[in-house]
């Protein structure tokens, strides 16, 4: 069904979760997932992101990025009681900036 359509739309949405309510633990058998509609992205479009929702947090918005996301929907992670949402955005992106400092250089 993405095939016929992905020509047409900007965006492909990835549920990480069983939709419904937030604080769910992210689904680590749905980054294959990801990674299959990034390469057809890429292989058949240009101006089309990828997004993904549910459980994104500092340890899982690494694995989504890696996967081919680049745009991630984080609501517990960020909206919550322990912290301000800037620290909660500064701890999300220092996850991301140390996996991508950690992978070997091709």
């Amino acid at each position: 069904m993405l095939d016929e359509i992905l020509q047409d739309v900007d965006q492909v949405l990835v549920m990480t979760v069983n939709p419904g309510f937030g604080h769910q633990q992210f689904i680590h058998t749905t980054l294959p997932k990801i990674r299959r509609v990034r390469g057809m992205i890429d292989e058949r479009t240009q101006g089309c992101e990828v997004e993904v929702d549910g459980g994104i947090n500092a340890a899982t918005a690494p694995l989504a990025v890696a996967a081919g996301s680049h745009v991630l929907v984080a609501g517990t992670a960020i909206f919550n009681e322990s912290e301000t949402v800037t620290a909660a955005m500064d701890r999300l992106r220092a996850g991301i900036q140390l996996w991508q400092q950690l992978q070997p250089v091709e």
